[in-house]
């Protein structure tokens, strides 16, 4: 038998609990807004690359890598597996040949892709084209013609160009698609474990990427890396890890990180260290172009213009400034509109 308590003679309104939880929550805001101020300053005091040529610039940016690593965690800070794949040939088309790739990645598990690669032998540029959430390489790559897509022949278009293409499968499908998974709980398992799930992708990329480089149609002094939305946010982050990405496309994702702080996409202490702004500058002085949907339902294009601003900066202070583009495209959230992304791809390659 459960015992009972009389209750408390003092009797109060509800209003009084309630004025105290208003006034904690203004002042831990108030406090968070202030660690923010010192977390921009403390930023700006460690991302501080060698501005003095290009060539100190690329060799400064070492140590910047090593440290986005640690923040990223595990598995990223694991080995590269040697080299495995498997390579199965899908389709001929007009455009040339189309293989499906699972390549060996951490813990033996396999990363998987699509490869296309023009029509006749020859060593090809190569630009890897990330998809977004949502999304698949064979969305990207328009196999489904009926399903709704915002990708605007991001694929198609090189391939027209003579450009071979790679498009990882990566983990960042959510509920709305099978199987079914949650990816912010995802990345929560991996960060009780030291990691992130975008550290797991990181991986899958570096693998692949390792793989890429010794295949015998694709020039390793002539690969890019393209994506849309969460295929922007990869394809900024590894060609900032990965200094033989000659050329970077980022679509519908660089922002004010502190509006859209997605789970994914903030780790502890990155305010201190790496927002979008930081680790697009890791990218400089290799050819980079941002660009946002001006009507883009997700991410409000305000956000946009202020982290451009710091990057074309450092492109200016290195005398770099035809190699840096931003712009809004009058759509959505959608990639490349016109082709002017793509244009500037096959121009760096």
């Amino acid at each position: 038998m459960i015992a009972s308590h009389p209750e408390s003679s003092h009797v109060e309104p509800v209003e009084t609990s309630q004025a105290e939880r208003v006034r904690l929550l203004d002042n831990v805001n108030v406090l968070l807004e202030k660690r923010r101020e010192a977390a921009r300053a403390e930023r700006a005091r460690y991302f501080r690359p060698d501005a003095s040529s290009p060539e100190r610039y690329e060799r400064s940016l070492a140590t910047y890598r090593e440290d986005l690593i640690a923040l990223l965690g595990w598995p990223l800070n694991e080995p590269t597996p040697p080299i495995s794949a498997e390579v199965t040939e899908i389709a001929n088309d007009e455009m040339g040949r189309i293989q499906r790739v699972h390549v060996g990645t951490v813990a033996g598990l396999k990363a998987y892709g699509i490869l296309f690669l023009p029509p006749g032998p020859g060593k090809h540029p190569l630009v890897i084209a990330q998809h977004g959430g949502h999304g698949s390489p064979e969305l990207a790559a328009g196999f489904w013609p009926e399903a709704p897509s915002n990708y605007n022949g991001m694929i198609t278009r090189l391939r027209e160009r003579g450009a071979a293409v790679f498009a990882p499968q990566l983990i960042v499908w959510d509920r709305g698609q099978d199987p079914k998974f949650d990816q912010h709980h995802m990345d929560r398992k991996f960060r009780h474990l030291g990691g992130s799930r975008a550290a797991f992708d990181l991986c899958q990329l570096r693998d692949l990427f390792a793989w890429l480089v010794t295949h015998p149609e694709i020039d390793a002094d002539r690969i890019g890396m393209t994506g849309l939305s969460y295929g922007g946010f990869y394809s900024l982050v590894f060609a900032a890890l990965e200094p033989r990405i000659r050329v970077a496309v980022s679509s519908c994702f660089v922002n004010d990180r502190h509006r859209y702080d997605w789970e994914d996409w903030v780790w502890t202490g990155s305010a201190k260290r790496f927002l979008d702004g930081e680790i697009a500058r890791m990218i400089c002085p290799r050819p980079l172009f941002l660009e946002a949907g001006a009507r883009d339902e997700l991410f409000d294009a305000e956000g946009f213009g202020p982290v451009a601003g710091e990057v074309s900066a450092a492109y200016r202070a290195l005398g770099r400034e035809s190699a840096f583009e931003s712009r809004l495209h009058p759509g959505g959230h959608e990639y490349d509109p016109d082709g002017r992304a793509g244009e500037f791809l096959l121009k760096w390659l």
